[in-house]
């Protein structure tokens, strides 16, 4: 019985520190940015949402349509959100969520579609195979922030 709860405890360790380094890993990446004028396509791990594509169903949320934009709105929406800025150029912007427990980050990306009125989005996490939703939500968060900011 003690060699099992020795087993079982190395077992829990080696599991949060593997938890651990994937959230230090997370720190080293950057957001993927635009490919071709729109964002990056989301991998076949579910960790990952994007407006840009509708054909990738597991993936996709419609995008915001607007009629008027309101720029500074916008980063209110992501700061008030927990999002920090990290990119801001002409019709896109970055952002990075990190989470409380293992210091996980996530990118957020906005490409904002002047032509068709709509802000794409992309929410993924930039390590590990899923998200557990959080990717889902905080881009309903974002867009209900918003809404109530407009």
């Amino acid at each position: 019985m003690k060699i099992l709860s020795i087993i079982i405890l190395i077992l829990l360790i080696t599991g949060l520190a593997y938890f651990f380094y994937l959230g230090f890993k997370s720190h080293s990446a950057s957001a993927p940015g635009l490919v071709d004028s729109r964002l990056t396509p989301c991998s076949d791990k579910p960790n990952c949402i994007c407006t840009e594509y509708p054909n990738h169903k597991s993936h996709y949320i419609n995008a915001i349509e607007y009629n008027e934009l309101n720029l500074q709105k916008i980063i209110e929406a992501i700061q008030s959100t927990g999002g920090i800025i990290s990119n801001n150029e002409e019709n896109y912007i970055a952002a990075t969520y990190t989470s409380s427990i293992f210091r996980y980050v996530d990118d957020f990306e906005l490409r904002i579609d002047t032509e068709g009125k709509l802000i794409h989005i992309r929410s993924a996490s930039r390590v590990g195979h899923s998200d557990m939703g959080v990717n889902l939500k905080r881009i309903e968060t974002f867009k209900a922030t918003l809404k109530s900011l407009l």
